[in-house]
């Protein structure tokens, strides 16, 4: 391809053209969805400080190109549930097309997801859940399977025996990761014994000094399993200041950049990553073909106060190793 055109932008018009031809096959019009009232769909997050959200930020951006709508990023810095909590009454009020959650804390948030239904704007999770919420659709992955999926990649990497640190924070999806890792260990690996569960807070700046107290610790340690996307580079740089690379193997949660250097230059043996991207894409779109009468299930859903969106869809998880690495750089 030519200089000045990116492969991401020929996508984009192939798929634009292709949506295009099927919006206009099925009666309705980019110009007609406008002006049924807002275009905007907005994706409530936390932590946004962190590199993990590229994926998600990039399927946005890709979506709402597609669609002919506006996709919004927005949430807090750090892990402050109830800023998010503030910030969901916010986005409520200004009446958006629809509104996709990462959950920080899901007790928090429940009823503004309340308010936003009954103010007939539709709700997606990703990630993690907020229990009883009436959310129409939630997408993610299983964590508890997630975590037997990394605990056997750690267990690869040790030998199947030995003394392993895992690390988390405290979000519902991110714990059942930890709890995943746990039950694989104790059902096929019962010579793994977990040291100890550090908290890392999903925090870049925070995380190499909570695994290099862990290691310290436990000094006998061979293995860290991460389950947040932070884990994995916090835990290499920590290892790598004790000296021990190569003695304390290591998975990561996700495909952080600049955690795949860790990766391609074997501190890390591997690491289990969410389908971000393919979350976001599909969150959007299902939240606007419901908004846009696309999905032709009912003559009319909502006379009938039924849900025609799949209430869960699950996204499953990639393995990265050393061999398949170089594709889960960022390219523009």
């Amino acid at each position: 391809m030519s200089k000045g055109f990116s492969r991401r932008a020929f996508l984009r018009a192939g798929a634009m053209a292709s949506v295009g031809a099927m919006l206009a096959n099925q009666g309705f019009s980019p110009r007609r969805v406008r002006a049924q009232g807002s275009s905007e769909y907005v994706y409530l997050s936390i932590v946004t400080q962190v590199p993990f959200w590229v994926d998600h930020r990039a399927a946005l951006e890709d979506a709402a190109t597609l669609l002919g709508v506006q996709g919004t990023f927005t949430g807090p810095v750090d892990f402050d549930v109830a800023g998010q909590a503030r910030q969901l009454d916010e986005i409520v009020a200004r009446n958006p097309a629809g509104i996709i959650i990462f959950p920080g804390d899901p007790n928090t948030l429940a009823e503004g997801v309340n308010r936003a239904v009954e103010a007939g704007i539709p709700v997606a999770t990703v990630i993690s859940e907020i229990p009883n919420a009436p959310i129409s659709v939630h997408l993610g992955i299983d964590g508890f399977q997630a975590g037997r999926i990394g605990g056997r990649m750690l267990a690869q990497a040790i030998g199947g025996r030995g003394r392993v640190i895992l690390g988390t924070f405290q979000s519902p999806n991110v714990l059942q990761r930890v709890e995943g890792y746990q039950a694989v260990f104790a059902e096929e690996f019962p010579e793994i014994e977990v040291a100890e569960v550090v908290d890392d807070r999903a925090d870049p700046a925070y995380a190499p000094t909570a695994y290099a107290a862990a290691i310290t610790a436990n000094p006998d340690v061979v293995g860290i399993g991460g389950t947040d996307g932070d884990s994995g580079k916090g835990a290499a740089l920590a290892v790598r200041d004790a000296g021990r690379v190569g003695e304390i193997q290591i998975v990561a949660m996700d495909r952080n950049e600049d955690m795949l250097d860790f990766i391609e230059d074997g501190s890390i043996f591997g690491s289990v990553a969410q389908k971000s991207y393919t979350e976001m894409f599909l969150a959007v779109h299902l939240l606007h073909w419901l908004n846009t009468d696309a999905l032709r299930v009912l003559p009319d859903w909502r006379s009938a106060g039924v849900n025609i969106l799949p209430e869960r869809v699950e996204t499953g998880v990639m393995t990265i190793t050393r061999d398949n690495v170089a594709q889960f750089r960022h390219n523009s």
